[in-house]
């Protein structure tokens, strides 16, 4: 079994950020993990929000300790984050581990005033906090929610308000490719 997975969903009108996201985890100095290239749609125009949300509770078996979404528009940007990670969850077995991340046009997530405070919907994103297994089964259906947004922030509400061992690294591990609010269109910041 592998510290973390990497989940990947895909949309099909972005191939170059795909390839920016997958060399990223590549780049990783530490190979303790593995990355679920997860494409559950089968248009040319790509999914809706709702629909990608909904997916995530049909990624295949996963053999890992904890998950984390980084999707194709999103990349690392710590080459040592697999091995803080470790370092991180080797003494105990928190439930989440939550960490920083940059949306290009919006600044760092979680927000500063919501550091150490439950998550709250637009101040969090899904590449700022990775799950232990169990917690991510027992409450990945909560990403299926109607909304077009916040389906992180369902889901990281649901596993923060159940759990107890949260820990909080002060790193930014992660960025968004493109500005928020853009589109499906391919607009690399990379």
């Amino acid at each position: 079994m592998k510290s973390i997975a990497f989940i990947t969903r895909v949309h099909p009108q972005r191939p170059k950020m795909l390839k920016v996201c997958v060399s990223s985890i590549k780049a990783q100095t530490d190979d303790d993990y593995i990355h679920i290239i997860f494409k559950d749609d089968k248009t040319e125009n790509g999914y809706r929000v709702v629909t990608a949300n909904k997916a995530l509770a049909r990624v295949p078996p996963i053999d890992a300790r904890y998950v984390m979404i980084l999707d194709d528009d999103d990349m690392l940007i710590e080459p040592d984050f697999v091995k803080i990670l470790k370092k991180t969850i080797q003494d105990g077995n928190p439930e989440i581990v939550f960490f920083k991340g940059t949306v290009l046009g919006k600044g760092t997530f979680p927000r500063p005033e919501q550091w150490r405070k439950h998550p709250s919907r637009g101040g969090i994103a899904s590449f700022c906090f990775a799950v232990r297994l169990d917690v991510w089964k027992k409450y990945i259906h909560r990403f299926n929610r109607r909304s077009r947004s916040g389906g992180d922030f369902f889901f990281i509400a649901s596993c923060y308000e159940n759990t107890e061992n949260h820990i909080w690294l002060n790193r930014i591990v992660a960025r968004t490719q493109k500005r928020a609010g853009k589109g499906k269109a391919e607009q690399e910041h990379a």
